[in-house]
């Protein structure tokens, strides 16, 4: 009886108008090798771009040297921007003026001029000054470039102290951006013998890459773009070639016909998911802590926003290229609120209210959360209990507005 009754079930469903016009849709899709060739080339070449251009890692950035000490001391004090790759020793310089000039041309991102006393007061163990010089047209690397230093200097200085605890320096660092100029000072203090250790343990990402982060958010954006642009294209072709009407005047009913051109962008964005997922994988080396299955699941959800969001731009626009243009006011948006690139938690307060009405930005808190966490739905719920309400009230507005287009 039951083998009976699920037979019955799978000849309802294939015998079904939404399924002569899902195969239909679909083998409209498979044959324009254009269209296909669209959703899933540029998905993979983006992810890829994406994951290494936005790469937040700062390395190499171009230091200039002005040694007036010419000592041990200076040379050794030099050898602590080799320790690391963030900076590469582009040139030294006889003259601090000509550093000036470079910094001036973007030659340079950091300059550091070391005085004619640095050994001698280095020997009388008295505090001397190094001058670190910035261009800060880019404030981002300037911070960065500024962190980096301090670091080194401090270590160096905790080096000189455990040999010579009456030893003391500070590195005064000036500022010099495009429309102002900063002084800072930073002062190394002699140690004392009661101290506060900090044991430290990093969750999540050991390795601190942080093109894991990029690419967990990258991945949410290419589906929002290519998912909401692929469905506009799809409704506002068959009204250029005035198809639509006659799907609409079969005897199937609106929401089969959208059904119908929605479940083939589903099947195709899935393949999408696993092509950036493999990506991600093979080439950045994003792990896979969570449930890999509950991620498709909720990736398909999430299509079905960006796809409703894609019909209701083609449903108030008359071309291809109108829909276009309208996705280019709206994706952007949605992209930056979203904190793929950029923590929510470093934006204004008035823009962190906004991200609320995002919906990217839940889609991206539940990748990070089953791919860098590994947590389960007892943890994300609410996000996806959230993508659900947009999923929902966004496909019955699109559903809406088509049937009231050709009413």
């Amino acid at each position: 009886m039951r083998r009976k009754g699920f037979a019955k079930i799978i000849d309802v469903i294939f015998g079904s108008r939404f399924w002569a016009l899902f195969r239909k849709e679909f083998a409209q899709i498979l044959h324009n090798r254009q269209f296909l060739i669209r959703l899933l080339v540029p998905f993979t070449v983006f992810l890829i771009l994406f994951g290494f251009a936005l790469n937040p890692k700062f390395q190499d950035l171009k230091l200039g040297i002005s040694d007036y000490s010419h000592s041990s001391a200076s040379r050794e004090f030099i050898e602590i921007f080799k320790q690391t790759n963030a900076f590469v020793i582009s040139r030294y310089y006889g003259d601090h003026q000509d550093m000036f000039a470079d910094l001036a041309k973007g030659s340079l991102t950091v300059g550091i001029t070391i005085p004619p006393e640095f050994d001698d007061n280095i020997t009388r163990r008295r505090s001397v000054e190094v001058q670190a010089l910035y261009d800060a047209v880019d404030a981002n690397t300037a911070t960065i470039a500024s962190n980096y230093i301090s670091q080194l200097v401090s270590d160096h200085n905790t080096r000189q102290l455990n040999n010579a605890p009456q030893l003391s320096k500070s590195l005064r660092q000036r500022v010099i951006g495009s429309a102002y100029a900063t002084n800072n000072s930073l002062t190394q203090q002699s140690t004392t013998n009661k101290q506060v250790q900090i044991q430290t343990t990093v969750f999540y990402n050991p390795g601190l890459e942080p093109t894991w982060f990029i690419v967990s958010g990258v991945f949410g954006i290419l589906l929002t773009v290519i998912g909401s642009q692929a469905a506009a294209s799809l409704v506002v072709r068959e009204k250029e070639t005035g198809t639509i009407e006659q799907l609409v005047m079969t005897p199937a009913s609106d929401t089969e016909v959208i059904l119908a051109k929605v479940c083939p962008l589903l099947i195709i964005l899935t393949v999408d998911v696993f092509i950036a997922l493999s990506v991600a994988r093979l080439i950045f080396d994003l792990p896979f802590r969570g449930n890999l299955l509950l991620l498709i699941m909720i990736a398909m959800l999430y299509f079905l926003v960006g796809i409703s969001i894609g019909i209701l731009i083609a449903s108030y626009s008359k071309s291809e290229q109108q829909t276009q243009l309208t996705a280019f006011f709206i994706n952007p948006p949605l992209v930056l609120l979203s904190g793929a690139t950029t923590p929510i938690s470093s934006m204004p307060t008035f823009m962190q209210c906004l991200t609320y009405l995002d919906p990217l930005r839940y889609f991206i808190e539940v990748c990070r959360g089953i791919l860098l966490k590994g947590v389960g739905l007892e943890t994300i719920w609410p996000q996806v209990l959230i993508l659900l309400v947009f999923a929902t009230v966004l496909m019955t507005l699109s559903v809406r507005q088509f049937r009231r287009q050709f009413s």
